[in-house]
């Protein structure tokens, strides 16, 4: 009987630990697509995260400038201690996301800041800026954004006084993000006043493009930055404001996307033979193209129900669960989104190439 005994009570704890092993797997699942915790030491992996583009990664800089592209009233930020931050989704953006993960604070909107605390902060600085592009004049019509030039014009002069040891080193250990050109072919090359479309085909205009957007991503290495995540576009036809008003079948308006996918493998390309032309340099390229379309073919294992619609139409209430949707608004991505491709992106290769953004950390 003993041994019978024995042999039960065996199981049992072998059963136990089964169970306390699969709890412990849902829970890092969680805690890296849903980011429900933060880097287990809180220790910082890299000096600072530095961040540069259009409305996909704004955390409140419009707030502070002469333009009608905002997010400074609920329901943005329903989900962010329900408080509109200037983010123009539910919650956090992507790069908030990698903030947690890299054992970062937030990154604050440069705008938002003092002269002492530009100086002072050390952990990063968000320069993105609503509505606007690759190229000077996308999103002028809004009124007065950042334009790609005036966000790495800033950084420059805050290269020059950041309170850090050894600017060089810090810089080079950072990492830049970039999220920036759909405004460019939704407020500018697809715009029917735009001149752009009737002097360009959409080849040629993605290859003049991507041009313009490297010229800038020089500028930043020449002021320090080594180790960049460049975004690739997304499927701009199937956001609810382009599909829903564009005349077409299926989901998505596909004739807008095709002009993206020609942006999408020159940025590839091109990325590619920056990193073997700058000495020391890293770049990562999302494919965001391929992420929400996989996000779609997906959707259940997420929990996500619809992804067409805009939780929030700008009229009404917000939808009571915004993590069952892929878009908040009819442009932009929900907290939920954003969560799965900062998780992905941080841990996989699959759409973040060559490397992860962990990889890019230890390179």
């Amino acid at each position: 009987m003993k041994g019978v005994h024995l042999a039960i009570f065996v199981v049992l704890i072998l059963a136990l630990f089964a169970a306390l092993g699969a709890i412990v797997i849902v829970l890092l699942q969680r805690c890296l697509l849903f980011s429900i915790c933060d880097n287990a030491k809180n220790t910082k992996l890299v000096p600072a995260l530095y961040i540069f583009g259009d409305s996909t990664v704004d955390a409140g800089n419009n707030n502070n400038l002469s333009t009608t592209a905002r997010a400074n009233s609920l329901p943005y930020g329903i989900d962010f201690n329900h408080t509109a931050t200037g983010r123009f989704t539910n919650g956090l953006t992507v790069p908030d996301y990698l903030a947690r993960f890299l054992g970062l604070p937030f990154a604050p909107p440069y705008m938002n800041l003092s002269e002492l605390e530009r100086r002072t902060t050390t952990t990063g600085l968000n320069f993105a800026s609503a509505s606007s592009g690759i190229l000077p004049e996308t999103g002028s019509f809004t009124g007065s954004p950042l334009t790609l030039d005036n966000q790495t014009d800033l950084f420059k002069i805050t290269a020059k006084t950041l309170d850090v040891q050894n600017i060089k080193v810090h810089l080079a250990k950072s990492i830049f993000f970039i999220s920036i050109g759909s405004n460019d072919y939704i407020m500018n090359y697809r715009n029917i006043a735009s001149k752009m479309n009737k002097l360009f085909s959409p080849d040629y205009f993605a290859k003049f493009l991507t041009e313009e957007l490297v010229k800038r991503l020089k500028k930043l290495y020449l002021i320090g930055a080594r180790k960049f995540v460049v975004t690739g576009l997304g499927p701009v036809g199937c956001i609810p404001a382009i599909a829903k008003s564009t005349p077409h079948e299926g989901d998505c308006a596909e004739s807008f996307n095709q002009a993206l996918l020609s942006y999408n493998k020159e940025l590839f390309m091109k990325l590619s033979k920056l990193q073997s032309q700058l000495y020391g340099s890293f770049f990562v390229h999302t494919d965001t193209f391929k992420f929400l379309h996989e996000l779609k073919e997906n959707k259940e294992k997420y929990g996500i129900t619809d992804t067409q619609n805009a939780c929030w139409d700008g009229k009404h209430d917000p939808c009571a669960v915004r993590d069952r949707y892929i878009y908040f608004d009819s442009a932009h991505p929900s907290q939920i989104t954003n969560s799965i491709f900062a998780g992905r992106c941080f841990k996989e290769s699959s759409i973040c190439t060559p490397m992860n953004v962990m990889q890019l950390v230890s390179a």
